[in-house]
Parts: C-alpha cells; structure tokens; sequence
C-alpha cells in the first residue's frame, strides 16, 4: 500500500528546518525551485510514477517561511493570487439534444489533454458553472462531454477535502492512516451538463463512464488508483442524479471550505456524497466500519403527549444555531395547536409570534434550515419507534 509523503510534516519539525537551513547555507545562491529540488532529493519525495514533488515541497516550504522559523530565497515573480484569469468564448450551444439518453447519438468523455480542449473545458466552466473556472488543486482530470450534438458539458476531478468530519467517521481512520492514504480519495470538483439541456438520465449515465474509466486515466497519468470519490451538494440541487448513479450520501460539511483559516464558515453547509471505486477499499486500507452507538428504541407515542413534545421532537434540528432550534420548538408547538389552519390563524394573530416565524422562514439560499434538517430529529425518532415493533406499515 504506497502511502502518501508527509512533506510539509516533515519540513516543520527540528530536523527538516535545521536540513532546509543547511541547504541555503552549503548555495546561498539557490533560488527557491533549486532548493524544493535539493530537498526532494535529500527526503525522496517522490511521487508514485518516480517524479520529485516539487510543486508539493515548494507549497510546503511557505508553513516555516510564514511562521518566520526559515528564510527563503527571495521570489522570482511577484506574490500574489494563482488563479489564472482567461478570455474565454462562448461554447456553441448543442442541437437537438433528445430527451432521453437512450437517444443521444455518440455520447462519449473525452480526456483533456490538448490546449484546444483545455479552451473548451475552460470556457464552458467560466461561463455555465455556478462556481465558475476556478482552480482545482492537487491530481486533476478533466473531461468533456461530448457527442454528435455538440458538446454537453464538462467534469473536472481534484483533490479531496483535507479533513471532513463525516466522511472521517464513516471510513474510521485515524489521523495517521488519513493522512498517508488521503490520495486515494478524490474529489469530484465539478460536474457540468449544460443548463439549456433537458436530457432524462444523462448526468447518471455520464457518471457510469466516468468511473468505469477514471481508474486507468488516474494510474496512467499519476501512477495509482483512486478507492473512493467525494462530492458536495448544495442548493438548489438535491442530489438525485448522484444517487441514480449508486452514490451515498454521508452527512454534511461544516460549511467552512479549504481556505477558512478563520472558522468563519462562509461557504454554507452542503451535503457530502461518496462513492466506491474498489469494493475492497476497506481491507487496501486496513480499517473496519465505526459501530453505531446503540439507539434505545422507543414506543409508538412515546414523548409525544405534554408541552415537551416539540422540543423532544424537534430540538436537535441542526440549523446551525440554537436560536433557530428554539424558534422551530416554539412555532411546532403553536402550529400542532391547530393542525390545519395557517399559521397566522394558529397564532391567534399574536403579531410578534407571526413576525418571528415568516423570520424563521426568510433564510439565505446557503441557510442550513432547510426542510431536511428541520425533519431530521423527527425521522429519527420515527426510527426508533419503528424499532419497538414486529411489523410497520410504511404509506
């Protein structure tokens, strides 16, 4: 099982920085790349075809140089932003596209590999994906969509999330293991059919080939197979075509993204999707699955009569803020008092009571109340009521 270099690790700890400093010291006319190429050198960072990792020892070297415990040669080109800025033109728009994918005539992927496919990739993601044509980071493939209609859309793949609490749990690996295996772990970082195409399962059918052939890309272009791939949902969408195409859903992130140095979590919670390339991923890693915590089953209208019904039912909602919670208790509290009216009606026409919940209600598109996470306390309770009996009729 090749395990991934801890490059940066091993660079901020008293023996890389003393080797770093002694490197400057032995060529003081070194400039940076020289240097991440003696070091590569001196540890065999070396990636799995053979190649030195450089561009890896050169991102790693700028942890000591930021905390000012290393000196580095001074930059060649002047700091700043890496995202490449492009003039893209527009893509031309497919025709006849039919409505189902059974009908789509050559539909293919299409590794990029040339400069004009690079354009085209580019030019479809800055001007038809919501997140645009950012860079992706780490291992990367890119692929169109093609076929004799034109071209349909595009699918980037880059490296997973560092840490991600919920896909953590669920492999069960310790911090260790995550961190010399994380390469077998990619990110499918986008994921383009264009918006003016209305095709029935043309996303789960462009999935299907994508992981029937993204193993043999991967190991041709970098040397090693990929077990697992990750995705992030955030509204509008749902997940559908990712779950016609077998994958699984494993909670939410944070809402923090690669760069949140801060904790603020400005990027929203979004869904966390993961799927299997090898079956036996779990054996290459020498993990088993976490046992679930035991969950005590409860009876058909257990805590469901008195006043604390709602908040038993309801409490645990994760909106992201116990303010939110408390709200949700209170406005299922006074609606469950008259089931079928509005809630104005509900409320008597208490003003303050109205106000607050068409507030709770006017939440940002990235707003973690979603009507999932307000049902989710209450479907696990359901759970465990179901588990207290033989038989369960599900309408």
């Amino acid at each position: 099982m090749k395990v991934q270099h801890q490059i940066q690790r091993q660079l901020s700890q008293p023996a890389g920085l003393n080797r770093i400093g002694a490197i400057l010291a032995e060529g003081k006319d070194l400039n940076r790349t020289a240097l991440a190429k003696q070091v590569c050198s001196d540890y065999g960072f070396r990636d799995a075809r053979g190649h030195l990792q450089i561009a890896s020892c050169l991102a790693a070297l700028r942890t000591p140089e930021h905390s000012e415990r290393v000196r580095l040669p001074a930059r060649q080109t002047p700091g700043g932003s890496c995202v490449r800025s492009r003039e893209t033109t527009p893509v031309t728009a497919a025709r006849e596209v039919p409505s189902t994918v059974d009908q789509v005539l050559g539909l293919s992927l299409i590794l990029v590999t040339t400069t004009e496919q690079k354009e085209l990739w580019y030019g479809l993601m800055a001007r038809e994906h919501p997140q645009g044509a950012r860079p992706m980071v780490g291992p990367q493939l890119r692929y169109l969509i093609g076929s004799e209609h034109g071209w349909l859309g595009g699918i980037g793949i880059g490296a997973s999330a560092l840490q991600l609490a919920a896909r953590d749990r669920w492999i069960n690996w310790d911090a260790e293991t995550r961190r010399g295996q994380l390469h077998r772990i990619v990110g499918l970082s986008r994921f383009l059919i264009r918006p003016d195409i209305h095709c029935r399962n043309l996303a789960s059918q462009v999935l299907g080939q994508l992981w029937r052939r993204s193993g043999t890309d991967f190991d041709t272009r970098y040397g090693y197979r990929p077990w697992l791939v990750e995705t992030f949902v955030s509204p509008p969408y749902d997940g559908t075509s990712l779950r016609a195409a077998n994958w699984r859903y494993w909670g939410e992130t944070a809402g923090r993204g690669r760069q949140d140095r801060c904790r603020q979590a400005t990027a929203g919670r979004k869904a966390i999707y993961i799927y299997e390339l090898e079956n036996d991923w779990r054996n290459r890693l020498g993990v088993t699955p976490a046992t679930p915590p035991a969950i005590e089953p409860l009876g058909p209208a257990d805590d469901l009569e008195g006043p604390t019904w709602a908040a038993a039912e309801f409490a645990e909602a994760p909106l992201g803020d116990a303010r939110l919670g408390q709200r949700l208790v209170k406005i299922a509290g006074i609606q469950a008092e008259k089931p079928m009216a509005s809630f104005p009606a509900a409320a008597q026409g208490d003003r303050a009571q109205i106000k607050e919940y068409y507030r709770f209600l006017d939440q940002p598109d990235n707003s973690a109340v979603t009507s999932k996470a307000i049902l989710q306390p209450h479907r696990a309770r359901t759970l465990r009521r179901m588990q207290a009996e033989s038989v369960v009729l599900c309408l």
